[in-house]
């Protein structure tokens, strides 16, 4: 199945097959406290749930690392804890874990002593590993010199950009105490910090001066970028003021505090639809599909993943042939705006369920070809290209 989401979806299990990659030997975390003691070493816990997208992606691209393997298997007692199983929900509550992939360090006395969370390339997560070998950048380390009253400007920029990694509350504060420290908060160096660092949401200073000055960020990180950050802060927001995904007037007034009114109103649908996309509810799909139609009639600009999305859902829950034949076209708008595994995928299963395996076939195999380029798994377009073929 390919949804609008981009998410890492292979599923690969840790091998250390030629004596590459991480070598996670210890079978529990009080076992990886044994091991730590008698070798002397810290503990890497990659806390993970089985569900969890970044950290499959971890599993195949990063724990396999050779360069990788050498420095942890040398630095560390490596373990990996299934967070929602045994020995995790304990620890998972004890380390107060809020996202997946979590990456923990513990000393031998089993105290946390670092932390990050989320996916990273290879040689980033070599560095986070330098980073809990050294007692100046850990994270804990870093607290206790803050709340000894350390404002240093460097060492604030450091400890901001260690609490965003570790996903911990509070780094606005820190951030905001950074930018008090500076007289120009136009150079490109504060700009790029106050842009990685704002809390995304309308009530941050910090995000407000980002929406103030929108074309001079937008020249320096890209109108792509800035896009992304604008509709998580927004989608973020709408969340927090309890307003309805159904309530079509009320998202519009929410989303013009953000955007002009003709966008307003379609991220308002866009949500509206994105509720309703998934429901299992017999009537409630029909309503789907009637007002989809409609909506997308008009080709408004939204983008290659909510098209992909609607387009997919309709082959999830429709055996109508002209409907489907609107989901190739709306799939065809996806792939103009950006051709990718996902939307080359959805393709090929629709053109299949019309009968045109031809067509099925050319884009399952062009599916398989981004999907090696994306590192992101094919099985299901293979297991369709099995269909096609017999």
């Amino acid at each position: 199945m390919r949804i609008f989401k981009i998410i890492f979806l292979s599923v690969i299990s840790i091998s250390t097959a030629f004596g590459q990659g991480i070598d996670f030997n210890a079978s529990s975390f009080k076992d990886a406290i044994k091991r730590a003691k008698a070798e002397n070493k810290l503990i890497f816990v990659d806390a993970y749930t089985t569900w969890c997208g970044p950290c499959k992606f971890m599993a195949k691209n990063i724990f396999t690392d050779k360069n990788v393997g050498d420095y942890y298997n040398e630095a560390f007692v490596n373990v990996k804890i299934d967070m929602e199983k045994g020995e995790g929900p304990q620890l998972a509550k004890a380390w107060k874990i809020t996202g997946y992939p979590t990456l923990i360090f513990i000393d031998k006395k089993g105290e946390l002593i670092h932390r990050s969370m989320g996916s990273r390339p290879a040689e980033d997560f070599l560095d986070l590993g330098r980073a809990a070998n050294d007692p100046e950048r850990q994270i804990t380390t870093m607290t206790k010199r803050f709340e000894a009253g350390e404002r240093d400007a460097e060492f604030l920029w450091k400890y901001t950009d260690a609490m965003t990694s570790a996903g911990l509350k509070g780094f606005e504060k820190v951030a905001l105490l950074y930018m008090d420290t500076q007289t120009d908060w136009s150079t490109d160096k504060n700009m790029n910090f106050l842009f990685d660092y704002a809390e995304a949401t309308i009530d941050s200073k910090l995000f407000k001066y980002t929406l103030e000055h929108r074309e001079e960020f937008e020249a320096l990180v890209g109108k792509e970028k800035f896009e992304q950050k604008l509709n998580y802060a927004a989608d973020i927001d709408r969340s927090k003021n309890g307003i309805a995904r159904d309530d079509k007037e009320g998202l519009k007034l929410h989303y013009e505090k953000y955007y002009d009114s003709k966008i307003a109103s379609d991220k308002a649908m866009v949500t509206y639809f994105k509720q309703l996309m998934y429901t299992l509810d017999p009537v409630e799909q029909e309503r789907f599909k009637a007002e989809i139609q409609l909506f997308l009639a008009g080709t408004p600009d939204l983008g290659w993943s909510f098209y992909n999305s609607v387009a997919w859902q309709i082959y999830e829950i429709s055996n109508d042939r002209e409907l489907l034949k609107k989901a190739a076209e709306w799939t065809n708008l996806s792939i103009k705006d950006t051709k990718n595994s996902f939307n080359t995928d959805t393709q090929a299963h629709i053109q299949y369920k019309l009968g045109n395996n031809k067509e099925a076939r050319r884009y399952a195999l062009s599916s398989i070809e981004l999907a090696k380029e994306e590192s992101s798994d094919y099985s299901a377009t293979e297991a369709l290209l099995s269909k096609i073929s017999k």
